[in-house]
């Protein structure tokens, strides 16, 4: 079975009208303050996934000239030992 509430007087009906208002507004403030951080950290995900790509690209780069490297040293010695002989 409901209870129903007492009946607010005028002046009661007032104040916790007033204190809704003010918590609803508090809270649209809070969302409006969260989606624009939201919106900040997508745009700084999507900067930082850029930059996790360059710096992807940078080091299979540095890994192939390390390799390049290592061959061109394979073949300067196998070309000093072929002057030797």
């Amino acid at each position: 079975m409901n209870r129903r509430r007492p009946q607010l007087t005028p002046v009661q009906r007032s104040a916790k009208n007033e204190r809704d208002r003010r918590h609803r507004k508090s809270k649209k403030i809070e969302f409006e303050r969260l989606q624009a951080l939201v919106e900040e950290l997508r745009n700084e995900n999507t900067s930082l996934r850029r930059g996790n790509d360059v710096i992807s690209n940078l080091q299979n780069i540095v890994l192939q000239q390390r390799e390049q490297i290592l061959e061109l040293h394979q073949k300067n010695r196998e070309l000093e030992e072929m002057a030797k002989q």
